[in-house]
């Protein structure tokens, strides 16, 4: 009896720990889904209706097959809305932790026209193109910043652990004259030395500080208003937001959306105050019965004034969707040839930067080492 007691009190806790551990392992799941997630949804519910499979099915084979925790709650909870004749837009909106406003009123545009696979598949495609384009534009940017923080390293190295040694030996020779550079630079690298902690402080609040700021709409605005203005990378970024926010509006007007809703919900797709301003503007022009080249026409910080002459005369033709695609064919070639030139260009400026520093401060250290020796009389 004692035996099967103790069988008994291993089981539960091993079937209570192992609950745990599976709980743990979905809440995981559900905090870490992301975009990859989301195109493998969208691709395999594509495929499955292309292949003549009920949409109830899909997602029940989803439910079933998938590994990942967060996949079969989703499937779980859009077969719940489907079984209950919800539409797949309507479970889509009731599950804002995974899906957006913009998957929601796409879907829903081409619910009812028979699309639905085509429009899964392109919602895949395009989140497929905007990750790929973001990683490329982020490691862009962080390449010249990892460069910057190894050359302040290097720079910080020299003053706090080469230049201290040189001038204990300086000591050494008391007739030795220091020239004003070198007591310059002994005076930084005693500084360093001996307010390292308080440094250290004021970095760390105002790192706080600027990371609070730039998360406010001020704060991303002034964010972007830098990119816009750092030399290499203006055209980089202009370029960037211009080919998402023309990508955005290609899948808007092919779903059949009008302009002032497609502008609507650009609006709260690209979370960016500058572009929002200029959206905002152009549904105030479209509410007057305007072009939306009167609202673009004076954006050319944003949006380079031929793409704003292409979309009159497009629009004139009334042929806006087309117009997109050509923009779309100049803007993403140049964006990748910007990209892959930037590394290039920022590289051998670094190198020049870094090696610059590094001679200059030993052309002093250099000189020092000559005042000693003329101090010692060698």
């Amino acid at each position: 009896m004692e035996v099967g007691k103790e069988i008994e009190q291993f089981q539960y806790k091993y079937n209570s720990m192992d609950g745990i551990i599976i709980s743990a392992l979905k809440r995981f799941d559900k905090w870490n889904f992301g975009t990859k997630d989301k195109i493998l949804f969208f691709k395999e519910l594509s495929y499955l209706i292309q292949w003549w499979v009920s949409l109830n099915e899909a997602v029940k084979i989803i439910w079933e097959a998938s590994e990942s925790f967060a996949l079969k709650e989703i499937a779980k909870n859009v077969s719940d809305f489907l079984y209950r004749w919800k539409s797949l837009s309507y479970a889509i909106n009731r599950l804002p932790d995974y899906f957006d406003e913009w998957d929601y009123n796409i879907i829903k545009s081409w619910e009812w026209s028979g699309n639905l696979p085509i429009v899964l598949k392109s919602l895949a495609n395009e989140y497929v193109f905007v990750s790929d384009i973001k990683n490329k534009y982020i490691s862009a940017l962080l390449y010249p910043i990892i460069l910057i923080v190894i050359a302040i390293v290097a720079v910080l190295a020299l003053f706090l652990l080469v230049l201290p040694n040189v001038f204990s030996i300086a000591d050494s020779f008391p007739a030795a004259q220091l020239p004003w550079i070198t007591q310059m630079l002994r005076n930084i690298s005693t500084f360093l030395q001996f307010q390292r902690k308080l440094l250290i402080w004021i970095i760390w609040w105002l790192a706080i500080v600027l990371s609070v700021f730039f998360s406010t709409d001020a704060g991303k605005k002034t964010r972007f208003n830098i990119l816009l203005n750092i030399p290499l990378i203006w055209k980089m970024t202009k370029y960037f937001y211009l080919v998402r926010w023309c990508r955005y509006m290609k899948l808007m007007f092919d779903a059949w959306m009008n302009y002032v809703q497609t502008f609507q919900l650009l609006r709260n797709i690209l979370r960016i105050p500058a572009y929002q301003i200029m959206i905002e503007n152009v549904i105030t022009w479209l509410d007057k019965w305007e072009t939306i080249y009167a609202g673009l026409k004076y954006e050319t910080e944003l949006i380079p004034s031929d793409v704003s002459v292409m979309i009159k005369v497009w629009e004139e033709t009334a042929n806006l969707p087309k117009c997109i695609d050509n923009v779309l064919k100049m803007y993403e070639e140049e964006l990748n040839l910007i990209i892959n030139r930037l590394a290039k260009v920022i590289e051998p400026i670094m190198l020049i930067f870094i090696g610059g520093i590094v001679v200059v401060i030993a052309l002093w250290v250099f000189w020092l080492i000559l005042q000693i020796m003329e101090g010692a009389g060698l």
